[in-house]
């Protein structure tokens, strides 16, 4: 045997090893109760028991609640006719499924005829492992807390296949699936309907029909179907709704999430730099003194809001101005940058950002190293500002380790920075096509 095949069986056994350490971790923590995935299963339990699925005493007592729609429930339906430990190892296996299946994917986004997974393995090297160190670690919070955001962008990437090879219906209809999920792949709604792909956005509409209502509706009954419906819409809907109260007490249910020190969200840091009264809500109450923030001109839970929606619609329109609208479909290296964009002002709209949400990342990241490898010996993609501004996203996310650098933002603002670094790029690649 060689010296490659030894170290090539050495890679994958290690490899293996820490599959099956963390696929111990999982089944561990899910007996513990300590991950999200016993509420799930509990909830595939009531949908396929045709029981409300929001009103159960357990959320109350010993589960978290859940919070999805009931097409989700009915999507792990399957794995409660199973003991939980053998169906949380299928929703592990799941998970691995999705993040090998997410890689694929973006690499075939990207990549032009000829392109595979060697190029990974070529200079610079140290980008590529910090890279990948960084997938590793939102990929291992989300499994350990049993999480689907891996596979809902499994799905978002799906769909952007399908809308490349020139299937738009079908990514309009996948796209729904993943928002019927998670709300944010909703967002590439907006982006359909700029492109004017509007046989994309029937099949969205076709597909939250289907999912949200028509399938719920046919396996849940009518009164079921009614009845969990209007509970999940008191319950996760209304309190985003109403508009904002004059003080933080009016906007408790929002602000407890927002002023959660984990939560990385670009509306959470904003509001917990700038409100006022931010002593009323428990969890900042939790927060060390040398911890908090204080604006010297605090602004009210009203200004605060006005503030973010304006900010946000700063990034939407810069995002989107950014684009080439004349694009039909295959330009490889203007697609990654394109999509790279979409994915980190999407992450910017999250109202929660926590560890395992930074899933999206996978793309940009897996767009940048490419191109450090295929075109790394062009100034466009060498340049010091663009490595510097790499490496001070890296440096940013790590930090969020420290408490006091999560109260900071540190998670927001590697985003912020990213979503910088690709504008950038996206504008240098649109001005050396039009020079060419």
């Amino acid at each position: 045997m060689t010296g490659r095949k030894k170290k090539t069986l050495w890679i994958i056994a290690a490899i293996l090893i820490c599959v099956i350490l963390l696929g111990v971790y999982h089944d561990r923590r899910t007996c513990w109760g300590s991950n999200d995935f016993d509420t799930f299963y509990f909830a595939g339990g009531l949908a396929a028991s045709g029981e409300n699925l929001y009103t159960h005493q357990a959320f109350k007592t010993t589960l978290s609640p859940f919070l999805y729609l009931p097409f989700f429930a009915i999507l792990v339906a399957p794995l409660s006719f199973m003991h939980i430990r053998l169906a949380a190892i299928i929703w592990y296996l799941i998970n691995i499924l999705s993040l090998v299946g997410s890689f694929y994917v973006a690499i075939k986004l990207i990549s032009v005829k000829g392109d595979n997974l060697k190029m990974f393995l070529e200079k610079p090297y140290l980008i590529k492992a910090v890279s990948l160190v960084l997938l590793i670690i939102a990929w291992v919070d989300n499994v350990s807390l049993a999480q689907v955001d891996f596979m809902v962008f499994f799905l978002i990437l799906l769909s952007l296949l399908a809308y490349e090879k020139k299937r738009p219906f079908l990514s309009g209809i996948i796209i729904a699936a993943a928002g019927v999920i998670k709300i944010y792949p909703l967002y590439f709604l907006l982006y359909f309907l700029l492109k004017r792909r509007f046989k994309a956005v029937t099949g969205f509409i076709v597909g939250i029909l289907l999912f949200a209502l028509i399938v719920p509706w046919v396996v849940l009954g009518q009164d079921n179907f009614n009845g969990s419906m209007k509970s999940w819409v008191e319950m996760r809907a209304m309190p985003h709704l109403q508009s904002a109260g004059d003080d933080t007490r009016e906007n408790y249910a929002r602000c407890e999430s927002q002023f959660k020190p984990s939560n990385q969200a670009f509306s959470a840091i904003i509001m917990r730099y700038f409100m006022q009264d931010s002593k009323d809500v428990v969890e900042w109450k939790t927060v060390d003194f040398k911890y908090k923030i204080y604006w010297p001109h605090p602004l009210t839970p009203k200004q605060v809001d006005t503030l973010i929606k304006v900010l946000l619609l700063l990034v939407l329109l810069i995002s989107y101005a950014g684009l080439d609208y004349k694009r039909a479909y295959r330009d490889n290296i203007y697609l990654g940058l394109e999509y790279s964009v979409i994915f980190l002002s999407m992450l910017l709209f999250f109202p929660m950002v926590k560890s395992h949400t930074f899933a999206p990342m996978l793309f940009p990241l897996v767009v940048f190293n490419y191109l450090k490898t295929t075109r790394g010996e062009k100034q466009l993609y060498n340049s010091r500002w663009m490595e510097k501004t790499f490496w001070a996203a890296v440096v940013l996310y790590c930090l969020q380790a420290f408490r006091y650098m999560q109260v900071l933002g540190a998670g927001c603002l590697s985003i912020v920075l990213l979503w910088i670094l690709f504008i950038g790029m996206l504008r240098k690649e649109k001005k050396l096509r039009l020079e060419s």
